[in-house]
């Protein structure tokens, strides 16, 4: 018969060892734990690949530091030109304009060392513009692409005299046109593909076009970008720094979203003074401080220049040269593009009130 003191350590050692089990038992259900926190946690940082062949992003090949984007999500969209006054530029002084509506759009973007990156059909923007060098000697002489010059795109409720009658062109009838374009197989390009077209002899669609708007109106967001986007078209933007944020002109928010968006931004001076009126410091200001402006707001090159009211004289073209532009724009009717003469090329002006017969034999007589 079992001795009470065994029986007493007996149970002393059962006790001891469902302990033993009880603590290892908690040790892996703590694991355990620890495991799906970590593994969640993961997934959350890297998250599920959009397909089975999505490759890793690419890295610029400029910029070494860089550092997490900014992401704007304040982009305005809505109805323009309902209250309220402003002037068109050059003659006209007066012109109705109106508050714009608030619903807005995320656009996010990036610095990576060199820029906010931004893309359009599955192009980083910015690697497309930063090798941009001027050729020794170009590889084209010329070449034939129609740069069609508008201003507004806005209601028929803003034109108040002849003069922002023919710089003003209706959304419907802007959308007509682009129609157009795209059913008779023209491709909007940017600036860089028609740079190096002429500089480097890239190869340019069969029937290129560059769709251009000068001043900086709020209708580039609420009346050009919904046409251009799904297209994934780009389009050039001449910029009156002095005058964003002003009532019927771009925002910054505004300005971000439509570089993300894959638009070029260029300069249209600070103040839309012509050139040849200023003196030598005061071309170089306007010329310099514009474009500052831009590439800080924007945080990567600017490098394309529209002239104010197309004023322009052999003096201004070399300070548009020597500011570090490399393509500019006058009011000159023409669609041939000049290497020789690349910071005064023509354009092919659409009027407010053309119809589309007359805009389709413009655009026929530019291509020939």
């Amino acid at each position: 018969m079992a001795r009470p003191e065994d029986i007493r350590d007996q149970r002393r050692r059962e006790a001891a060892a469902q302990r033993q089990r009880d603590r290892q038992r908690n040790m892996w259900i703590m694991l355990g734990a620890v495991a799906v926190v970590v593994i969640a946690f993961a997934w959350v940082l890297i998250g599920p690949s959009d397909s089975p062949s999505s490759a890793p992003a690419t890295s610029p090949t400029v910029g070494t530091t860089g550092t997490t984007g900014t992401t704007d999500t304040t982009g305005t969209t809505g109805t323009t030109d309902t209250t309220g006054t402003t002037g068109l530029l050059g003659t006209d002084t007066t012109g109705t304009t109106g508050t714009t509506g608030t619903t807005g759009t995320t656009s996010t973007t990036g610095d990576n060392g060199a820029g906010l990156s931004r893309s359009i059909a599955g192009v980083d923007v910015h690697a497309r513009d930063r090798h941009l060098v001027v050729a020794a000697k170009p590889a084209r002489a010329q070449v034939r692409v129609p740069v069609l010059m508008y201003h507004r795109v806005a209601s028929a409720a803003t034109v108040t005299n002849s003069t922002s009658y023919g710089l003003t062109v209706t959304p419907a009838t802007f959308r007509q046109q682009i129609a157009w374009l795209k059913g008779h197989g023209y491709t909007a390009v940017s600036q860089a593909e028609v740079f190096n077209a002429m500089e480097h002899g890239t190869r340019l669609p069969a029937k290129p076009v560059v769709l251009t708007f000068d001043d900086g109106y709020v209708d580039a967001t609420d009346a050009v970008l919904p046409v251009l986007a799904p297209l994934k078209w780009p389009a050039t933007f001449f910029i009156i720094t002095g005058r964003i944020g002003e009532r019927a002109f771009l925002t910054w928010n505004q300005l971000k979203r439509l570089d993300a968006a894959g638009m070029d931004i260029g300069s249209h001076t600070v103040a839309h003074t012509e050139l040849p009126s200023l003196s030598s410091r005061q071309r170089t200001e306007a010329l310099t401080a514009s474009r500052s402006t831009l590439e800080k707001g924007l945080g990567h090159p600017v490098r394309w220049f529209c002239y104010p009211v197309g004023r322009h004289d052999a003096t201004s073209a070399n300070a548009v040269d020597a500011a570090g532009y490399l393509l500019a724009y006058t009011t000159d009717a023409g669609s041939t593009l000049r290497s020789d003469q690349r910071t005064v090329l023509p354009r092919v002006r659409v009027s407010g009130g053309q119809s589309l017969s007359s805009f389709a034999a413009s655009m026929t007589a530019a291509s020939a």
